[in-house]
C-alpha cells in the first residue's frame, strides 16, 4: 500500500510538473507568437485587434520596408560592431586579469582580489562615468559603450575559479619548456576554456544587443545609434522617426498600420540573437556550472 501510495504521488508531481511547464511554454511563447503574426497579417485585421497567435491575410511589407531603410541597415551595422568588439574585448581583458589571480606565486594576488570584491559592492554611478568618459575624450564613439564594461568583477571571479581549476603542474612544466606567462594564458588556459568563453561570449552578446541606454547617454550621433535605440524610437517615439525615415509615405502607400512595422522591427531584432543560442548550446550548461561549487 505504501509503495502504491508512493507511485500515485509521483505521477500526481510529474502531473503538475508538465502542466506548469506547459502553462509556461504558452506564457512565454504566446507574445513572440502574436509578434510575428502582427507582423505579417493585413492592416485592417490589425487595427481591429483581430490578431491572436496567428497570422491572418498576409502582408510582407512591413518587412521590406525594413530591409530597404538605410537607417535600420546601418543601426544593424553598429549593433554588430558593438557586440564583437565588446565581446572580444570582455573575454580577452578578462582573461588576462583573471590568470594572474589564479596564480598561488603571485604577490598582488590578495590585494586585487579584495579589490574586485570592493567593486561588486560599490560603484561610481552615472555621473561620474559621464564626466570620465568626456574627459577621456571617448565621447560619442564606440569605446563609451565597450570599455565601462570591458571587464566586470563577476566575470573576473568567475574566470579566477575556473582557471585555478587547471593542474599547475602544467603550467609548471610548461615554464620548464620555457613558455612566458602569455604562452601558457593562450595556449593552454584559453584552450581549456572553451566551455567558459562560450559561455560568457553568449552572456557579452546578448548584452550589447540589447544595449540601448549607454548609447543614448554617450552616442549624440544618430548615426552611430545601434538597433535596439532605433527600435525605441520607431515604437516610442513613431512621430519624430516618421519624420526622419520616410515611415508615413510608406504607410500610406501600401496601406500599413504603424503596428505592423514597430512588430516586424521587433521580430528582426530578436531573430539574429536566438540564432545564437544552438550553436553555443552544448558549451552553456556545463558553462552555467563553473564556480557553483568552489568559491
Amino acid at each position: 500500500m505504501k509503495v502504491y501510495n508512493e507511485g500515485l504521488g509521483s505521477k500526481a508531481f510529474d502531473i503538475v510538473n508538465y502542466t506548469i511547464m506547459v502553462v509556461l511554454c504558452i506564457v512565454m511563447l504566446y507574445p513572440l507568437l502574436n509578434t510575428f503574426a502582427v507582423s505579417i497579417s493585413d492592416s485592417t485585421l490589425v487595427s481591429q485587434g483581430k490578431i491572436t497567435f496567428y497570422p491572418r491575410g498576409f502582408d510582407f511589407h512591413s518587412y521590406q520596408y525594413i530591409f530597404q531603410d538605410k537607417n535600420i541597415l546601418n543601426a544593424y551595422k553598429n549593433t554588430l560592431v558593438f557586440l564583437v568588439i565588446g565581446t572580444f574585448l570582455q573575454l580577452l581583458l578578462t582573461s588576462l586579469f583573471s590568470y594572474p589571480l589564479a596564480i598561488s606565486e603571485f604577490v598582488f594576488r590578495k590585494p586585487l582580489a579584495i579589490f574586485v570584491v570592493i567593486m561588486m559592492v560599490f560603484q561610481g554611478g552615472l555621473i561620474p562615468q559621464f564626466l570620465l568618459i568626456r574627459d577621456l575624450h571617448m565621447f560619442n564613439t564606440i569605446w563609451a559603450v565597450v570599455l565601462p564594461v570591458a571587464m566586470t568583477a563577476f566575470n573576473i571571479i568567475i574566470f579566477r575559479t575556473f582557471f585555478q581549476d587547471v593542474p599547475k603542474e602544467l603550467r609548471e612544466s610548461a615554464y620548464l619548456d620555457g613558455a612566458n606567462d602569455f604562452g601558457i594564458l593562450f595556449r593552454i588556459y584559453v584552450p581549456l576554456s572553451k566551455p567558459l568563453l562560450a559561455t560568457f561570449a553568449l552572456f557579452g552578446a546578448v548584452m550589447f544587443w540589447n544595449m540601448w541606454f549607454e548609447p543614448m547617454i554617450f552616442l549624440n550621433d544618430e548615426s552611430a545609434h545601434p538597433i535596439q535605440l532605433l527600435l525605441r524610437r520607431m515604437t516610442i517615439e513613431l512621430k519624430d522617426y516618421t519624420d526622419v525615415g520616410g515611415l508615413q509615405r510608406f504607410i500610406d502607400t501600401y496601406n500599413l498600420n504603424p503596428k505592423n512595422i514597430r512588430m516586424a522591427s521587433i521580430i528582426v531584432t530578436i531573430l539574429p540573437i536566438l540564432f545564437v543560442y544552438p550553436v553555443l548550446q552544448k558549451h552553456f550548461v556545463s558553462g552555467m556550472m563553473i564556480g557553483s561549487v568552489k568559491g
